[in-house]
């Protein structure tokens, strides 16, 4: 067996993670349903554009599975501090699983229709803006404070990976099925894989062994006054906290004008650059090794000076980037453009979200961990909406090139207030951000 010291010496942060067996128990899991993850957006992505050829469609369908992350994230990040991030992840994990094996067996049977799809994947997102939030404030509980920093960018790695994985399985899976006489049969295989995938994460939630959060007095307060008093605690929290107002607000412009584009993705792949469901793999796939390869870095480097910096400039490069993308039409640069687009959006992703994570107290942690990825997770389902609609008027190109103006912008102003604060940011010590 490889000791912890072997681990740290040659993976650096990635080994400090691994070292913990809580967080390689949740790891194995992860690896499994992420690359799920991937196989899901490519095959919803494929199945409504194929059902409809609207980007507006489109637009909806990824609005309909994260939006809800972004109305019900907090609440149900109060309801997770208040019962336990493991048991809250278990419990939407299995009805996630359950709703995917039931969605592939209506496609199978040629039931579906694109409203009931929206149905279906509204009903899917509010199971996942339990599942998600609960899980990511668990990571700091397997793992030293030293630590967060290691595991997130492994939790990221991972993720990132299967970006480049999950599409090409995906992009195989649709091939495959839709060879044969019914053209949705592979998107039905694909929400099949989803669902088994997710079995692993279910698994490893299960067997992470953490030490219960202090319980909540609930004498003399209802569930639904008890549970909203801890989400106005966590808001106020969150508003009295400098700190957290510049980090969100950087991440709230670069979600909505930028991260949006990856619900789009079928859109650019058939009306941009004229690609099949293998080409559209691909692109994913190679947004996934620009994401893969940024992550892997961050994840051995494991600490959380520097991060400022990338947030800051990752958000200007990514404005950059997405305009140079939409407009471009040689193949190969269109594949090397997307590569970097991923990474771009990665480091500055993994930069914010760890420094939130560094700053926040223990106590407010899985409520604020929830306001963040409803933000960084929800808010690209109301900007791909949004970019979705106004491309019927002005195209794809035009669409997407104002989100990349507006979030440069933006990471010119709000990155400017980070980088002067940033010492106490990136400090490990708890508690530098003093309450207003």
């Amino acid at each position: 067996m490889i000791s912890k010291t072997l681990l740290e010496q040659y993976f650096g942060g990635i080994g400090r993670a691994l070292s913990s067996r809580n967080y390689r128990v949740y790891w194995y899991g992860h690896l499994f349903s992420s690359n799920g993850v991937w196989i899901y957006v490519i095959s919803s992505q494929w199945l409504i554009f194929h059902l409809t050829q609207s980007p507006a469609w489109l637009g909806a369908i990824g609005f309909a599975y994260l939006a809800p992350l972004f109305f019900i994230g907090p609440i149900a990040g109060a309801i997770a501090d208040r019962f336990g991030q493991r048991r809250t992840a278990i419990v939407a994990l299995v009805i996630g699983i359950l709703l995917a094996a039931t969605i592939a067996g209506v496609i199978y049977f040629g039931t579906l229709t694109p409203t009931l799809m929206l149905v279906f994947t509204i009903i899917q997102g509010i199971f996942f803006a339990f599942d998600f939030p609960s899980r990511q404030a668990l990571i700091p509980q397997m793992v030293k404070r030293s630590d967060i920093s290691a595991a997130i960018g492994m939790n990221t790695t991972t993720y990132n990976t299967s970006s480049f994985t999950g599409p090409i399985i995906g992009g195989s899976l649709l091939a495959f099925g839709n060879s044969a006489a019914d053209p949705t049969a592979g998107a039905a295989l694909g929400y099949a894989t989803f669902a088994f995938a997710n079995c692993f994460m279910l698994v490893g939630v299960s067997r992470v062994n953490v030490k219960p959060m202090p319980s909540k007095n609930l004498e003399g307060v209802s569930l639904v006054l008890g549970v909203l008093k801890d989400l106005k605690s966590g808001i106020k929290y969150v508003s009295q906290s400098r700190y957290l107002l510049m980090l969100m607000g950087l991440s709230l412009f670069f979600a909505f004008c930028l991260r949006s584009y990856q619900n789009l993705m079928a859109g650019f792949a058939e009306s941009l650059f004229s690609l099949d469901e293998q080409g559209l793999g691909n692109l994913f796939a190679a947004k996934g090794v620009g994401a893969l390869l940024v992550a892997l870095f961050f994840a051995r480097r494991g600490r959380t000076h520097g991060l400022t910096k990338v947030c800051t400039y990752g958000a200007a490069m990514g404005g950059v980037t997405i305009i140079l993308f939409v407009f471009s039409t040689y193949w190969p640069q269109v594949l090397l453009i997307s590569a970097v687009l991923g990474g771009v959006v990665v480091a500055t992703d993994l930069a914010i979200m760890t420094l939130i994570q560094n700053v926040v107290a223990d106590e407010y942690r899985a409520r604020v961990i929830s306001i963040a990825l409803a933000i960084s997770v929800g808010i690209p389902a109301i900007g791909s909406l949004a970019i979705g609609f106004l491309a019927e008027y002005i195209g794809l190109q035009f669409a997407m090139s104002l989100s990349g103006v507006i979030v440069l912008i933006a990471a010119l102003f709000i990155g400017a207030k980070i980088l002067n604060n940033a010492s106490g940011i990136e400090s490990t010590t708890p508690g530098t951000d003093e309450v207003k």
